[in-house]
């Protein structure tokens, strides 16, 4: 009964759990900090192999060693994703991506000539974990760049020197992505998939042609003599055009002439000097009319003679004033 009651003492339970935990402690504290201490390190050692941070604008392919290999039916997406530790995850640029490089060709006139070639390619991203499987991450050295080059240098092998600067080149553009791509879909297929898309070539651009130097400055000249020429028709055309507006404008002179001349006479003139005559006269400046000899002569007007008049005065006057002057002084 006396046992029984110290049980239910809580105190006393209490001093019992202790006194176990501090058994336990001495007994284990040594292998349990070990396995502690074992499986930290194996946490931290380890976590950089249990997961992958994929960055933007690029995508996992995981390849499971313990498994069937590369894994066709999953692409990891950016941000944090776990994986197994001795599992492979190989990222792939999903983005749009350019190249340029220099070409050197034989032109259809048998010019050598330097091309700079500009396109963009991307990856196909549903598709990517078969072209990781069928190609691998060295697919533009394998297959794109090979590709574009064989396809430009064909196409522009076929040019002459002429057609390269011309809107022949655009066309040429044009057939250069639409075979790029197409060989490429052809000849990267997984077996047993025909038409499947793994990488895509667009944009092709022709940005510089280089033509030996003589050859350039001919073609250069050439170009400038020909837009002088189409310069010259169009003054020829201009010229034309006025030589027949200055046709219309003399018929036109000739026509009011032919019309007012049956009204001209001498009579007719006569009155019209006159009534200018008189018009003038009505003006409050001092005028001299002349009227010459004949029945022809219209008169002539003299204007301003009150300026002059006034100027004579003024003279007059000064003259006067200085012999006065001279007459005191005697």
């Amino acid at each position: 009964m006396k046992k029984l009651l110290k049980f239910l003492n809580p105190f006393y339970a209490i001093r019992v759990i202790v006194y176990a935990i501090r058994r336990a402690l001495r007994k284990w504290l040594i292998p349990t900090f070990v396995v502690a201490l074992g499986l930290l390190s194996v946490v931290i050692v380890g976590w950089t192999e249990v997961k992958v941070i994929i960055p933007a604008g690029n995508a996992g392919v995981i390849y499971r060693t313990f498994g069937e290999g590369t894994d066709l039916s999953m692409v990891l997406p950016e941000g944090f994703n776990p994986k197994l530790p001795w599992n492979v995850v190989v990222e792939y640029d999903t983005r749009l991506q350019k190249h340029e490089f220099v070409l050197e060709v034989i032109t259809a006139d048998l010019l050598k000539s330097n091309i700079t070639v500009s396109f963009q390619y991307e990856v196909n991203k549903d598709t990517l974990p078969i072209l990781h499987k069928y190609v691998g991450p060295d697919y533009f050295e394998k297959v794109v760049l090979p590709e574009v080059i064989s396809i430009a240098r064909g196409k522009i092998s076929a040019l002459n020197r002429n057609e390269a600067f011309s809107t022949q080149v655009l066309l040429l553009q044009e057939e250069i992505s639409f075979d790029a791509d197409k060989h490429i879909i052809r000849r990267i297929s997984p077996p047993g998939v025909a038409g499947i898309r793994l990488i895509r070539i667009s944009d092709v651009q022709l940005i510089d042609i280089q033509f030996p130097q003589p050859v350039q400055k001919a073609i250069q000249d050439k170009i400038v003599e020909s837009e002088k020429l189409e310069s010259y028709e169009f003054i020829l055309k201009r010229e034309e055009k006025e030589t027949q507006r200055k046709a219309i404008e003399a018929r036109g002179i000739k026509g009011f002439q032919d019309i007012i001349q049956a009204g001209l006479s001498d009579n007719y003139l006569r009155w019209k000097g006159i009534d200018a005559t008189k018009e003038l006269a009505k003006s409050q400046n001092t005028k001299v009319v002349i009227f010459g000899q004949g029945t022809t002569s219209l008169p002539l007007i003299l204007g301003d003679m009150d300026k002059r008049e006034l100027k004579e005065s003024d003279s007059k006057r000064d003259i006067k004033t200085n012999a006065e002057i001279k007459g005191i002084r005697k």
